[in-house]
């Protein structure tokens, strides 16, 4: 079956999605949105309870609705699953749930949207999909043996199954600092974080989302970035390394350049914990031998639980892979907001800009989206932010 639309399609129920089809309804138009989910936001329903914004909230409200100030300056999940319920019901978009979109074509001028329902053809299309799709493993040797428990962080929920059990948490971003430290509160009798480099970590605070913003969209240099993340990092937490923490060795942008993901953490707990002893600092994880890690080094460990805390990827290879429209390492877009990729018009990406600061950019590219798609005038970021006076 193929259906030709005179209207946008967004793939993707999620924020992005969300504050896209915000947008263009604003501008009069009527987008359909796909999802393989059966709720909108369904990703963030199979995120662990605890989880808080690292976005400050006065910069993280979609188009057209603010977050509520009774969830404190950093929401939590169920907060902002909240206010995504409301904010649909403002929006009543159009929305096919348990449709995946598995591929898009170009034919004649116009984009083929090959669904599990059946074809769509349209001219113009925004791929919502986002960062966080497909949690993401190493392949690590022997890990198909390994005979402890093992899970990734995304099936990760409350601490309590952690109580008294010895865990290893691998990788050190927001989300492996959450869980550490929860488990760690909680009553693990041992917790260990395997870091290979150690990241840029900041301290949670208005400035410093404020500051991410001006730095993502400002015309600084990335040497400068570079060079001042760094400095900033041995500013808050001086010298870690008797902890384990060696100083890193690349700014934000380096190391995000080079890994294909964000590179820097907000910090929630890990440093204070490492200092005091509760969290300690391992090597990387080179590979498994049935009941042990091993570490890079040659060191082996027997924790009782492995928590990768590894990361996810887009996961849209299959979707767009053979467009030409991804860069690698990451699999991310290589446009993002109102832009296209030359061969690719009317192909837009939204929500793949790398963190710290999603929300605020996903606000910021709904709006250039429907601008470039209606072709009107260019907007204000700050009073699309909400800070503009």
């Amino acid at each position: 079956m193929s259906q030709s639309l005179e209207r946008p399609v967004i793939i993707g129920a999620g924020p992005g999605g969300l504050a896209v089809a915000w947008t263009l309804k604003a501008a009069g138009l009527d987008p359909l949105l796909l999802d393989r989910g059966e709720v909108p936001c369904s990703t963030w329903y199979s995120y662990y309870p605890s989880m808080r914004m690292n976005s400050w909230r006065r910069l993280s409200h979609l188009p057209g609705r603010k977050l509520s100030a009774e969830y404190g300056p950093w929401p939590m999940r169920d907060d902002f699953l909240a206010y995504i319920k409301a904010y649909v019901r403002d929006l009543d978009p159009d929305i096919r749930f348990g449709t995946e979109a598995r591929r898009i074509d170009r034919e004649d001028g116009r984009w083929v949207v090959r669904t599990s329902g059946g074809d769509l053809t349209t001219t113009n299309v925004v791929v919502a999909t986002g960062l966080h799709r497909t949690p993401y493993v190493p392949d690590w040797p022997g890990l198909d043996e390994f005979e402890g428990e093992f899970l990734h962080a995304r099936d990760y929920r409350v601490p309590e199954p952690y109580v008294g059990k010895d865990v290893l948490v691998v990788g050190c971003g927001p989300t492996g600092i959450d869980i550490a430290v929860a488990v760690m509160r909680a009553g693990a009798s041992r917790v260990r974080m395997s870091i290979r480099n150690t990241p840029v970590l900041f301290k949670l605070s208005p400035v410093t989302s404020l500051l991410s913003q001006a730095i993502k969209h400002g015309p600084l240099p990335d040497w400068l970035v570079n060079r001042g993340s760094l400095l900033m990092h041995r500013w808050h937490w001086g010298d870690l390394t008797p902890y384990g923490l060696a100083p890193p060795t690349e700014g934000t942008l380096a190391g995000t350049a080079r890994i294909g993901h964000a590179y820097g953490a907000i910090d929630r707990g890990l440093i204070p914990a490492v200092r005091e002893g509760s969290i300690e600092i391992v090597p990387g994880v080179a590979g498994f031998d049935r009941k042990a890690v091993m570490l890079e080094g040659g060191a082996g460990i027997k924790p009782d639980v492995v928590i990768a805390a590894t990361g996810q990827r887009p996961g849209i290879d299959g979707l767009v892979g053979h467009l030409g429209v991804l860069e690698r390492p990451g699999g991310r877009s290589v446009v993002h907001g109102g832009r296209c990729a030359p061969h690719a018009p009317g192909l837009y990406f939204q929500g793949f800009r790398l963190p710290p600061g999603q929300l605020p950019d996903m606000a910021l590219d709904a709006h250039a989206i429907a601008q470039a798609i209606t072709r009107t005038r260019r907007f204000n970021p700050l009073r699309v932010l909400g800070i503009a006076w």
